[in-house]
């Protein structure tokens, strides 16, 4: 009887022996790279929805590879508004996103920025925008707000010359019947 008590907890053990080895051994994986997505979908209803002169990056090198896009009608914005995210994965790899809405200018500015810490604004193609930081996340943003009712940001961990690219990118997208 003992001996098959002991025999029984010598193959429970090898068992837990055999599985460590395996977890050791095979490595985890890892977080996978961005798979590029086509924003073309939501970029034709953001041209029949917007209620504004809605903006598109236009003439990115290939390197700059779409990773995300939304497009949100209503919502946590708020009945009658149109909001549109663009995700990128930079050639630096990091991240810089356009958000563009018809939303109150402050609450989104400070929603997209997470409340980042201004900056002097900086001039982009010949379009003043304004510049804020939050360091604990690692984000920079840009922003540009409009008397016609609309506002823009360029947000991400990406480098300032990587969100100003993008920036200077934007051109107004042609409305469609």
């Amino acid at each position: 009887m003992l001996n098959r008590v002991l025999r029984g907890g010598l193959a429970a053990l090898g068992c837990l022996l055999a599985a460590a080895v395996v977890v050791v051994a095979i490595p985890a994986p890892h977080a996978a790279e961005p798979v590029p997505v086509s924003y073309r979908a939501d970029l034709a209803k953001l041209t029949r929805l917007a209620p504004y002169p809605a903006v598109a990056p236009h003439g990115l090198p290939a390197s700059w590879q779409p990773v995300g896009s939304g497009l949100a009608v209503g919502g946590a914005n708020g009945a009658g508004t149109v909001t549109w995210r663009l995700d990128y994965a930079t050639p630096d790899g990091l991240l810089a996103s356009l958000e563009e809405t018809n939303a109150s200018a402050a609450a989104f500015v400070r929603r997209m920025t997470n409340s980042g810490s201004a900056l002097a604004p900086s001039s982009v193609s010949g379009r003043t925008w304004k510049l804020s930081v939050t360091p604990a996340r690692g984000q920079r943003s840009m922003y540009l707000t409009s008397p016609a009712g609309f506002t823009v940001v360029v947000t991400g961990n990406a480098g300032w010359p990587e969100l100003r690219q993008l920036a200077a990118s934007l051109r107004p997208i042609a409305a469609r019947p």
